[in-house]
């Protein structure tokens, strides 16, 4: 478990570094902002599904942590929206690099 979340932790920084530079390019500073907090915001949440899967797996009990988690990335959204509508785009962006970190760690199979 520990090196598929390695995996995905690589992949996400990989990832980040890439749309930040393009939104940087692209938009400016202000707007590529938008992707460093969706991207840390993913990095939340990616801790949060793990200490939840871990806390399930010593208690044998279910941890309901979605709400919160959709929660912050909700209110991560707010903040982007309330800086503009480009850096709300951004972090949508940054946050979905937890779900394209999962897909492409889970690609390499064992030979990673």
């Amino acid at each position: 478990m520990r090196s598929l979340i390695k995996k995905m932790v690589m992949v996400m920084i990989i990832l980040l570094g890439i749309e930040f530079v393009i939104f940087l390019a692209a938009f400016g500073m202000k707007e590529s902002l938008g992707v460093l907090i969706g991207g840390g915001g993913a990095f939340i949440n990616l801790y949060s599904l793990w200490y939840d899967i871990e806390r399930s797996k010593k208690t044998g009990r279910l941890r309901r942590g979605y709400g919160g988690r959709y929660a912050f990335s909700a209110a991560l959204m707010l903040v982007g929206g309330l800086i503009s509508v480009r850096a709300l785009i951004g972090v949508f962006v940054g946050l979905m690099n937890l779900k394209m970190g999962a897909y492409l760690a889970g690609l390499g199979g064992k030979e990673w």
